[in-house]
């Protein structure tokens, strides 16, 4: 009786996570490039039940019940990184990624997706797909957070004002016809491996060797030009419709693993008061 009891309650919590990530999806709808979670639940492992008693095949282990399942549970948010849709602002400090343009590689089937390096004010550096950018009072590109946005030196980027233009290589023109460089736009093949810390910034959580690289560095890409189109900003992935949705139906499995709690404790109810008596 008790283990559909844990059965029921892992459901319940499983279906909670879920909930919570797609909440934290539909409050994001409207965040620059925010890139959406997704939930999967899962099944905890199989166990084998055998029959334990008098008898040679019992003894032996032979006799096969079958098997029990134990719960569910709700794995970690993983970020889809598919690209949203864009939206034209005109403004010159709104740059914003081109990841759909990018070739698919003819070796892994795969294809990659493009991050901007930034750095934090405890110096590390960090990557970005929002493409919301500002000029602080210094003249320094930072992103809405206050991070420095980074050039191909991975050092701060002065555009002195906000009369400057970005060619779609992310090459940057100042007013008066000089460069501060380009804007670093780091490509990689394993974008699962980017963790969210918050603030819109990605934190590599993969091996050293394979972390973005300069798409300047990397040979696949040799022949595209359009990394980025200032005047235009990524919205977020998340398709409203089908979060709704999901949640409704989340809500539903919540409800229904917690009337089975509900009948099971009825159970229980009757077992103490009821069949103790006799």
């Amino acid at each position: 009786m008790f283990r559909g009891l844990y059965t029921a309650t892992s459901g319940m919590m499983a279906h909670n996570r879920k909930q919570q990530v797609l909440t934290n999806n539909l409050s994001n709808a409207n965040t620059p490039g925010f890139k959406q979670d997704q939930t999967v639940l899962r099944a905890f492992p199989e166990q084998l039940l055998s029959a334990m008693g008098k008898g040679t095949a019992m003894q032996s282990g032979s006799q096969k019940i079958g098997t029990l399942n134990t719960g569910v549970y709700a794995q970690e948010g993983i970020p889809s990184f598919t690209q949203g849709a864009l939206k034209e602002t005109g403004n010159s400090t709104d740059i914003s990624l081109m990841s759909e343009m990018l070739p698919v590689n003819p070796e892994t089937g795969q294809k990659g997706t493009i991050v901007y390096a930034v750095r934090t004010e405890n110096g590390e550096v960090r990557y970005t797909q929002n493409g919301q950018f500002t000029v602080d009072q210094d003249g320094f590109l930072r992103t809405s957070d206050g991070h420095s946005v980074l050039n191909q030196d991975l050092t701060p980027i002065n555009v002195i004002s906000k009369e400057f233009t970005v060619q779609n290589d992310g090459q940057i023109t100042l007013e008066n016809g000089a460069s501060p460089g380009s804007l670093w736009i780091g490509y990689t093949e394993n974008p699962a491996q980017l963790v969210k810390e918050g603030q819109g910034l990605l934190r590599w959580d993969g091996a050293e060797a394979d972390a973005p690289q300069s798409v300047e560095d990397v040979p696949l890409l040799n022949d595209s030009a359009s990394f980025v189109q200032q005047g235009y900003l990524e919205q977020s992935n998340v398709d409203l419709t089908t979060t709704m949705t999901e949640m409704m139906s989340t809500y539903r499995g919540f409800e229904s693993n917690q009337k089975v709690i509900q009948a099971y404790d009825r159970s229980m109810e009757k077992a103490v008061n009821e069949i103790g008596r006799i």
